[in-house]
């Protein structure tokens, strides 16, 4: 065997082990992209499922309310109230971020988007969102913004 043997072989060698490193990295990556959208749903999952379903009773109460009434609640219910609200409008927004970054597939996100259906559903809840100033909305994606307006039958704003 001669040098230019060895030294093809070698070379095909090296061609081997940098395919098998590169089929490696690619299952690695993938892994850890599955991974990181279990724990997004996760995440967003026991948010909004401990806001809806684990309160205390005076503070379901107060929701319940709330959802039913917003502008029955005294000052102090109606901060309280508010600021629950928010929360989980913003984990609804990160849900919708997630889901057009391809975190969250069409399955799960169809989940979110049902209960963001029926939060808007509640009278309450929809004068709550008719109540927050204006600059409220710019804490939000203009996509998310627009899925609200689209779901409370509004037309989206369109930048004219």
């Amino acid at each position: 065997m001669n040098w230019d043997a060895i030294g093809a072989i070698a070379e095909l060698l090296g061609a081997i082990g940098v395919i098998a490193s590169l089929i490696y990295l690619a299952t690695q990556i993938r892994h850890s992209r599955e991974q990181m959208r279990a724990a997004t749903y996760q995440q967003l999952h026991e948010y909004i499922g401990e806001s809806a379903n684990s309160m205390p009773g005076p503070e379901m109460d107060l929701v319940r309310l709330g959802n039913a009434d917003f502008h029955s609640l005294n000052e102090q219910d109606g901060f309280r109230y508010n600021q629950w609200a928010f929360r989980l409008v913003m984990s609804f927004e990160d849900a919708h971020y997630q889901y057009r970054i391809k975190m969250l597939d069409e399955d799960r996100w169809r989940v979110y988007h049902s209960a963001l259906h029926a939060f808007f559903a509640m009278p309450g809840f929809c004068q709550w969102w008719n109540t927050q100033p204006p600059g409220a909305a710019n804490m939000m994606s203009p996509e998310f913004t627009a899925l609200v307006k689209e779901i409370l039958g509004e037309e989206p704003d369109r930048g004219e």
